[in-house]
């Protein structure tokens, strides 16, 4: 398994976030159901991908890492557009 540098992180995060993006976009002028289950279907494909992907013992770990990365995404969004307050990590000795 090769190391990816960060220039290939920067362009395949870039063409990941921008098809997402363009759906989802897509999916919020249909209307608030269909809105609803974009994001749905967003997190129940990458469920299925860590669970096909993934040995089991590899579960913990990578979920730990995408709920840590949906959080962070949630608070640089909700910072941006103004909202007042912060997510609190919780983590277990």
């Amino acid at each position: 398994m090769s190391t990816m540098t960060q220039e290939e992180k920067l362009a395949q995060t870039t063409e990941i976030v921008k098809f997402l993006t363009e759906k989802n976009d897509e999916a919020k002028e249909a209307g608030f159901e269909q809105h609803a289950h974009f994001v749905m279907s967003v997190a129940y494909t990458l469920g299925s991908l860590i669970g096909y992907d993934l040995k089991p013992t590899g579960y913990g770990p990578i979920l730990g890492a995408v709920i840590e990365s949906l959080t962070e995404g949630l608070q640089s969004a909700a910072t941006h557009k103004g909202v007042k307050g912060t997510f609190v990590k919780i983590v277990r000795d």
